[in-house]
């Protein structure tokens, strides 16, 4: 009889046990902590418990994630390919567990018929029943860990000079070590907004191994006495807190990019991958080095969305490539700030000036460096949004050059999104959040993109343990409320929207338009929703544009045909435009999800086809994931417009 352990946090304890008892009637034979001999010391019986199961179902929640027991049970279940995962609450596995499917079962209390309870007996079924006659076919020792791939977090290296202004410079040399190493090797590397969240005390090894899931760190300081620098860098394995390897590097700072590939290739020597030899860069005089390494810190600590970071960045960089005209990053980050300034609106000269800025920053970037991923991530946001494939292939592009690049994995996934391939966005976006796990934006990307695969619950959860975390992140806030209301979440509406008191002017703007529409969906007040669509009308006659988001409010109010009758009045032309910054309040993924009223109706495929997304998923036989959720044959009537659609072109002879 196959055998199973369960591990669970008490809190827990009742869910547990249901889980205990469901598995028992599926004629397994249960191990709970509950049997536990008096006589034996706990630990060894555990650790004996789980070598001898043939699969170890953890129950996660957000005390799990906190206790250490949980994390040590899991932790040898995942070393010997035993671990299945049931989340009750919306909690996401820490790394590295969160590289294993975890079921979510959120507010499961014992329904054995439950779907996500059905997929969790039918892992254990093909866990444990192929277990044991794979292992007795090759001979191998059932008890025996499989590899753990390892995951690197460089650290903010410490500044040891007399400066305190060098702070920039340390963690400068920092990221181009981990830059180094990321993309000269196949060894994965946690992006720097993560790990560069841990300074000074907060270093502890403990503490950032169970935020990140890192299984080693690299660490070291930095001392600079005028043109010299002397860099000490420390290879730590996480699990039992050695050192693998403690050494210094010296030189002058025409020397510097020799120091950091000579750290890189320690790591990569220690870690046992191949590092490919990094191009030879131009060397930079130490005022252009200081520059570029200022650009690079202003760009990691801003938000091109909300403030004007990389636009300050875009002079620095400039000097830089006027001084060394062969240094492919500033170049490359040259082409991502010019992008992102063109894009956000705050571009202040004509925009073919600033697109040929991009273009020029960009493809001299790819010149000098084929590998410059950004540079295509750049090339990408000067396409329109109906612009699908090129786009696609600019981003695909980017990822075979840059495969670890949070930044090309974040647009893939929103591009996805934007074409309703829901499943393909949330994957890239859980491999952007493996890189980046304590990134609110790339937590928040997961979340929202759960919805659109059908895990309404999981996406909710999710975002207010996300607010419970960054309380004061708005975009997360603005993004629960909007989610709750919108979906009908009524309860974790009403938890987060006094929280909106702490938005700022325009986004408070925002948010009560919001607010009254959610307002109107709860009370189903004829009234209510009268005025909210006398100001969707108004807003059409006035601009000619009806926001795509607004087309599913309509549909919302239970008018999904009025909804489609004002779309045909609107214009989109916009989406084409190659001459102009793109709309910020653009959501083309929001029509294609599970909810959306409108996308039940037929006709809702002419509007795909009047936005472009009827021809690429047509010729680039990657179709929506709604097709899988609407009851007409959708691939049908993509045809059937596309057709009448051309004849509209086809002048009459």
């Amino acid at each position: 009889m196959a055998q199973i352990f369960i591990s669970y946090a008490r809190s827990t304890a009742e869910q547990a046990q249901a889980a205990a008892r469901g598995l028992r009637d599926e004629g397994y034979e249960v191990w709970i902590d509950d049997a536990l001999p008096a006589h034996r010391e706990f630990s060894v019986v555990i650790e004996e418990k789980l070598r001898e199961v043939d699969a170890v179902l953890v129950v996660w929640s957000d005390d799990a994630r906190r206790s250490r027991w949980v994390l040590a049970e899991a932790d040898l279940a995942h070393e010997q390919g035993k671990l299945v995962q049931f989340s009750l609450d919306g909690t996401i596995p820490p790394f590295p567990f969160n590289r294993v499917h975890c079921e979510q079962g959120t507010g499961w209390s014992g329904d054995i018929t439950a779907a996500p309870w059905r997929k969790i007996v039918a892992s254990v079924e093909e866990l444990a029943g192929t277990c044991a006659d794979a292992l007795q076919g090759s001979g191998q020792d059932s008890g025996s860990p499989t590899s753990r791939d390892p995951l690197l977090a460089v650290m903010p290296f410490d500044n040891f000079s007399a400066d305190a202004e060098l702070d920039f410079f340390c963690d400068g040399i920092s990221e181009e070590i981990q830059r180094t190493v990321a993309s000269g090797s196949s060894l994965k590397v946690v992006a720097r907004a993560s790990s560069f969240q841990f300074r000074g005390a907060d270093k502890d090894t403990a503490r950032v191994a169970t935020a990140l899931g890192a299984t080693h760190l690299l660490d070291g300081s930095v001392r600079r006495s005028r043109n010299r620098v002397r860099i000490s860098a420390e290879l730590v394995e996480c699990t039992t807190r050695s050192a693998v390897w403690v050494d210094g590097f010296d030189g002058d700072l025409d020397d510097v990019f020799d120091l950091q590939e000579r750290i890189a290739e320690k790591v990569a020597e220690a870690l046992k991958v191949a590092l490919t030899p990094a191009r030879k860069e131009e060397a930079l005089d130490p005022a252009s080095y200081e520059a570029y390494m200022r650009a690079r810190g202003i760009m990691a600590e801003g938000d091109p969305l909300f403030d004007d970071a990389y636009r300050e960045a875009i002079p620095l960089l400039e000097r830089v490539v006027e001084t060394a005209p062969s240094f492919a990053p500033a170049w490359e980050s040259l082409a991502e700030c010019r992008a992102w300034t063109l894009r956000s609106g705050r571009y202040d000269k004509a925009y073919h000036i600033g697109r040929d800025g991009v273009i020029e920053a960009a493809k001299t970037a790819l010149r000098l460096d084929p590998k410059s991923g950004g540079a295509y991530v750049a090339l990408a946001m000067l396409e329109p949004w109906g612009a699908y494939a090129e786009r696609e292939a600019l981003l695909l592009k980017a990822l075979e050059v840059s495969p670890r690049d949070t930044a090309a994995l974040t647009d893939m996934s929103t591009f996805c999104w934007s074409v309703g391939r829901f499943r393909d966005a949330l994957r890239y976006a859980e491999r952007a959040c493996e890189l980046n796990p304590l990134m609110p934006s790339a937590r928040l990307n997961v979340a929202q993109m759960r919805a659109y695969v059908g895990d309404i619950d999981i996406c909710v959860a999710m975002h207010e343990q996300l607010h419970k975390q960054w309380p004061e992140n708005p975009g997360i806030l603005i993004s629960l409320v909007n989610t709750a209301g919108t979906l009908g979440y009524w309860d974790a509406f009403d938890r987060a929207v006094p929280d909106v008191s702490q938005l700022n002017e325009w986004q408070s703007r925002d948010m009560r338009a919001a607010l009254a529409f959610a307002q109107a969906v709860r009370t189903k007040d004829p009234e209510l929703i009268d005025r909210r669509m006398t100001r969707y009308r108004e807003y059409l006659d006035k601009t000619g544009h009806l926001q795509l988001n607004l087309v599913v409010s309509i549909g919302e109010f239970g008018l999904a045909d009025e909804a489609l009758d004002m779309a045909e009045r609107a214009s989109y032309d916009f989406v084409f435009n190659p001459d102009g910054a793109r709309p910020s309040a653009y959501f083309p993924g929001t029509i294609m999800g599970p909810w959306s009223k409108v996308l039940q109706l037929p006709r809702f495929v002419h509007l795909c086809t009047r936005l472009g997304f009827s021809d690429y998923w047509k010729s680039t036989d990657k179709w929506p994931d709604c097709e899988d959720w609407v009851e007409y044959d959708f691939r049908s009537e993509v045809e059937a417009s596309l057709k009448a659609a051309q004849g509209e072109k086809t002048p009459a002879p």
